[in-house]
């Protein structure tokens, strides 16, 4: 067999490039085996395809399933910190439209933003809780104003309990301390 029917069954048998066929052969002193295994090793032979035929038939039965979620795909870091910016400066911008109103004698004394208190929070939670309560003893009342209130009330319902139960403990720690000296 000349070179140029090797280079051919080469192409045809582990379908390479006639070019990648020829390196081969050149490698390998134009023995055809020792080329296969050269391209072999080199990871540069391709599978055929393989098809199957069955002359078996069933049918199996439909199942109807529920649509399936979606699989997120693993989010690269720079997604996850757009996301997280992008969720700053929403709760940022509803810090700054809806704020607390606080009240005495049914009329707003101060009207601050949320962000505000919110920011200070993290360096002083226990002063500024202390100063919530100890100003509800002294008649304050608290509520939230802004688009994110109009709907949902929960959090100034609680705070008006919040108020009366702090007047009737007010009422009934003065009852019981000025009946005592009455007595």
């Amino acid at each position: 067999m000349d070179r140029e029917e090797k280079i051919t069954k080469l192409c045809e048998k582990v379908m390479v490039t006639r070019e990648e066929a020829e390196a081969a052969l050149a490698a390998n002193n134009d023995d055809i085996l020792d080329a296969v295994l050269y391209l072999e090793a080199l990871g540069r032979i391709r599978n055929p395809k393989v098809a199957q035929y069955s002359e078996e038939y069933y049918e199996e039965p439909v199942k109807k399933s529920a649509p399936k979620k979606e699989t997120r795909k693993s989010e690269s870091f720079g997604e996850v910190l757009g996301r997280f910016c992008r969720w700053c400066v929403k709760m940022i911008k509803a810090g700054c439209v809806n704020c607390l109103d606080i009240e005495k004698d049914a009329e707003v004394v101060v009207r601050i933003p949320l962000i505000i208190p919110a920011i200070l929070l993290i360096p002083c939670f226990w002063l500024m809780g202390i100063l919530m309560i100890v100003g509800l003893f002294f008649g304050f009342r608290y509520s939230l104003s802004g688009p994110a209130f109009d709907k949902e009330n929960k959090i100034n319902n609680a705070s008006s309990r919040a108020s009366e139960r702090t007047e009737k403990f007010k009422s009934d720690f003065n009852r019981g301390f000025y009946s005592d000296d009455q007595e």
